[in-house]
């Protein structure tokens, strides 16, 4: 008997930065008008999930890159962007009174 076993390649597991970036929609998080139309479970969801990226971003920034690199420049550009996300979501929170 003829070994008739389909060989399939290995699919590798996505980053966690990966599924970060996939989970978090930069256009909605700085869109007032989106955020205003979020329920609360999940703008706090955003909130945090804004926060922990930023940091994932700062720790990488401080451990793998020089400090005048472009990588280290794009990468402090992405950390603004995310703390400027937070503010917003931050001030739509405090619109709700629910922060």
């Amino acid at each position: 008997m003829a070994d008739d076993r389909v060989i399939v390649p290995a699919q590798l597991q996505p980053t966690q930065i990966d599924i970060d970036q996939q989970l978090l929609r930069d256009e909605d998080l700085l869109n007032e008008e989106h955020l205003r139309r979020m329920d609360q479970v999940l703008l706090r969801r955003n909130l945090d999930h804004a926060r922990m990226f930023s940091r994932k971003l700062s720790l990488e920034l401080q451990q793998f890159v020089h400090l005048y690199t472009p990588e280290a420049n794009e990468l402090r550009r992405r950390i603004e962007k995310y703390m400027v996300m937070e503010r917003m979501i931050e001030r739509e929170m405090a619109r709700r009174h629910t922060y």
